[in-house]
């Protein structure tokens, strides 16, 4: 929440609203609570005083409460506006619904309800806050491609440059599927004085046995049937530069005897061939299984093992690094926007708690092939959580989803411009209690679970247009369910068949 939160409290008689003021009073101080009753005066009271949240009166004016709303919306983007309407004015009530303000609530003022639009306003503004001076942050540059700016992957890109100071050990990378293994063999090959010379990868897994030989180490003239010409092999072609060997662990024992004497001796032997070749090739390998598992099961040689583990290096998984997140989104966002030439999607922040709530078992591959998917399948602006793959939804209920834990994640990280809202709004969703909140037992779980269902069948039924039938469809309720709840939450009158 913003250290000095004001609030401007617009009625016909705001002073004699004792109750209504008292409760305002309970969540600002006195000096930062603005009071009116000229509606001539707003907006000037709104600029001058830099107010942060409106509660206005809409009997302030008589003519066209709504075309007033409009051009306060218009011209205060950043206000938050809680309306105050005449209980039962269900043609009023809907004109609001369809404006989609921050909130509204009715009059005569009831005690309840000013203290709930409050709270969800407070709330709002201190993740507007908090977001804002996220936004001051300096973005901090990816490191020869890798986006990461937890303090987990400031350590790995620290050790990388250490580890290119000496471009002649040997590097393990271990890490799970997606994480970037090629990336990181790739900042150790540019960062080092090899940078200038050939940077070659071999995915051991993606290359047939009785082929990976050849590949590696070349072969010469009539070596094997086919064989019509010298063929140089990836190690030679690496002299001078970097081999990367990515899956190393799926190498076959012959070859893994091979590789041992170009660690050991500095030099290879072609397939077919009668001389060895000395090379000059820094060899960083790769993997995602447990290469002690392997040793211990005789599948691995242990001493090829040490050799090519002089310098481990670990790339945590994303779900390690969850801060980084919303930066690895923005990125992707924008390089798949381009590539479409389409306007960059924003998410809802339902979207975002499914992302930052999901485990992500294919890391950043996983997440940049989700956003690309995203990019050819969506029509709209705003991706929205029927949007996702069901796999990120199995698990995500956004009535349980701990918002305060999720804003923690996005404070962490710098500013992503992935969405407007960082907490749930009105029809988005109902927000958590903040954690002053819980700390001075103001937390009434039966009032959330209300209100959170009131939210859900509003939206259903703007949603469908006020079809009681469809509604119930989309909430996936029975529409004798439906109809229960619309009546005793006191609902029936916002929306008619």
């Amino acid at each position: 929440m913003p250290v000095t939160p004001k609030i401007l409290f617009a009625d016909t008689q705001p002073r004699e609203n004792s109750s209504c003021l008292q409760i305002l009073q309970q969540f600002v101080s006195e000096k930062n609570l603005h009071t009116c009753s000229d509606p001539e005066i707003i907006r000037d009271i709104l600029t001058r005083n830099l107010i942060n949240l409106l509660l206005l009166n809409l009997s302030l004016y008589p003519e066209d409460g709504i075309k007033e709303l409009e051009k306060l919306q218009k011209d205060f983007p950043e206000l938050l506006i809680i309306a105050a309407i005449p209980e039962g004015d269900d043609q009023l009530e809907q004109m609001i619904l369809d404006l989609d303000i921050f909130f509204y609530i009715t009059t005569p003022y009831k005690d309840s309800d000013v203290q709930l639009a409050m709270k969800r306003g407070l709330a709002k503004l201190g993740a507007s806050q908090s977001s804002a001076a996220t936004e001051k942050k300096k973005r901090l540059p990816a490191f020869y491609g890798i986006i990461g700016e937890t303090a987990v992957m400031q350590d790995l890109f620290t050790l990388i440059s250490k580890i290119s100071d000496d471009d002649f050990a040997t590097v393990l990378i271990r890490g799970e599927s997606g994480t970037g293994k090629e990336l990181v063999a790739k900042a150790i090959h540019l960062h080092s004085s090899r940078k200038n010379n050939n940077f070659v990868p071999v995915n051991c897994a993606a290359i047939p046995d009785d082929l990976l030989e050849s590949e590696l180490f070349g072969y010469t003239k009539g070596a094997f049937t086919g064989a019509t010409q010298n063929k140089i092999g990836r190690i030679e072609y690496a002299d001078g530069g970097t081999l990367f060997l990515d899956e190393i662990g799926d190498m076959k024992p012959t070859l893994q005897a091979k590789l041992l004497r170009v660690l050991q001796e500095r030099e290879f032997e072609a397939v077919g061939g009668l001389k060895a070749t000395p090379v000059d090739t820094r060899v960083v390998a790769a993997t995602h299984c447990d290469l002690e598992q392997l040793v211990s099961e005789g599948k691995f040689r242990e001493d090829l093992y040490y050799r090519l583990s002089v310098i481990p290096l670990h790339i945590p998984p994303l779900r390690e690094r969850k801060a980084d997140i919303p930066i690895l989104l923005e990125s992707f966002l924008e390089m798949h926007a381009a590539r479409r030439g389409r306007e960059k999607f924003t998410l809802s922040m339902d979207v975002m708690a499914a992302l930052l709530s999901y485990d992500w078992k294919g890391n950043v591959r996983e997440l940049e092939n989700l956003v690309q998917q995203m990019s050819i399948l969506c029509s709209g602006k705003e991706i929205q959580l029927d949007d996702l793959p069901e796999r990120i939804l199995t698990d995500f209920n956004p009535a349980t989803v701990d918002y305060d834990a999720i804003n923690t994640i996005l404070s962490e990280s710098s500013p992503a411009k992935t969405g407007e809202s960082v907490t749930p709004s009105p029809g988005k969703g109902a927000s958590l209690p903040t954690l002053n909140e819980w700390n001075e037992g103001q937390v009434d779980f039966k009032e959330l679970i209300n209100d959170y269902e009131s939210q859900l069948i509003i939206k259903a039924m703007k949603m469908t247009g006020g079809n009681k039938k469809e509604a119930a469809k989309l909430l996936k309720l029975k529409r004798t369910t439906l109809l229960e709840k619309i009546k005793k939450k006191d609902l029936q009158g916002i929306w008619e068949e």
